[in-house]
């Protein structure tokens, strides 16, 4: 979960350079519904974060029909837009998660229910393939105006230190297990949105999973830590160093952050107990 910078680029010029690209009739339906578009690209931009209870723009179906398909089969300069916001260093790994790579783009806002917003590159987020398909259409949690999903270009992301894990060695087997717990001072409603996103989007359990095939690649570097004279300290400091690296880069909350400094507080995990992790890693 972490911020990511908005594209720098004109809404409008897109829109009006999409419309052109495309062929009549959806060309012609475009442009009739420009101003009541970019009317609704200011109303999002005015709301942002809070765009989930928007109302949606009054166009007619094939207008809706014809900005939908601007996204779903290209024209150049959609081409170009997809490239411009997935090609980009800061939005290469996924914002929803912190894991994958960005391969997708994420209606934020749905286009089946605002079609309006479809190649409104605001409400574009690079994203991974599992966040894009977790998500589907949701916008807020049922029977309430919170929003299930935190908007990568708009919210920002608490300092304080709001995600956990919990590590522990049963019966040679490393366990895991990744939550959110709310810090004083953290407001309820903040509290809600990010444990909304993480549930929805099942991050304790891809955290988990994912922190086992990292530890099974960091392996060797705690070996080499412990050495012949099984120096439980020395993997410790190892675990911090890299907490601390992490954190610099990706903030406090970063899930590989949280892990190591988690296990440089185990003390059965540094003296010797990485080698269970080693096994699980392994397929």
């Amino acid at each position: 979960m972490r911020s990511i910078p908005l594209l720098a680029v004109d809404a409008t010029n897109v829109f009006d350079e999409i419309a052109t690209a495309k062929r009549q009739p959806r060309r012609g339906r475009m442009r009739a519904s420009r101003a009541k578009v970019l009317t609704a690209y200011q109303g999002y931009e005015d709301a942002a974060p809070e765009v989930g209870e928007l109302d949606e723009a009054l166009l007619t179906d094939l207008q809706k029909e014809a900005i939908r398909h601007a996204f779903t089969v290209e024209t150049e300069p959609m081409t170009v837009l997809r490239g411009d916001l997935l090609k980009r260093n800061s939005v290469a790994r996924c914002p929803f998660c912190g894991i994958n790579e960005s391969s997708t783009l994420d209606h934020y806002l749905p286009k089946e229910q605002y079609p309006e917003f479809a190649v409104f590159p605001n409400n574009l987020v690079p994203c991974c393939a599992v966040c894009n398909t977790r998500k589907r259409d949701g916008i807020l949690g049922e029977g309430t105006n919170v929003r299930m999903f935190l908007h990568p270009c708009y919210d920002v992301i608490p300092d304080m230190a709001f995600l956990t894990v919990r590590t522990r060695i049963e019966e040679d087997a490393l366990i895991l297990s990744y939550r959110l717990i709310r810090p004083p001072g953290m407001a309820l409603r903040t509290f809600q949105h990010l444990r909304s996103h993480f549930n929805k989007l099942d991050l304790a359990d891809r955290y988990r999973r994912m922190g086992f095939e990292h530890l099974g690649a960091l392996y060797p570097a705690l070996r080499r830590a412990y050495g012949q004279g099984e120096d439980a300290e020395r993997v410790a400091e190892k675990l911090i160093e890299g907490a601390e690296d992490f954190e610099e880069v990706s903030g406090p909350n970063y899930w590989l952050a949280k892990l190591y400094r988690a296990l440089a507080s185990n003390n059965d995990f540094c003296d010797g107990g990485f080698e269970v992790a080693r096994a699980q890693a392994q397929p």
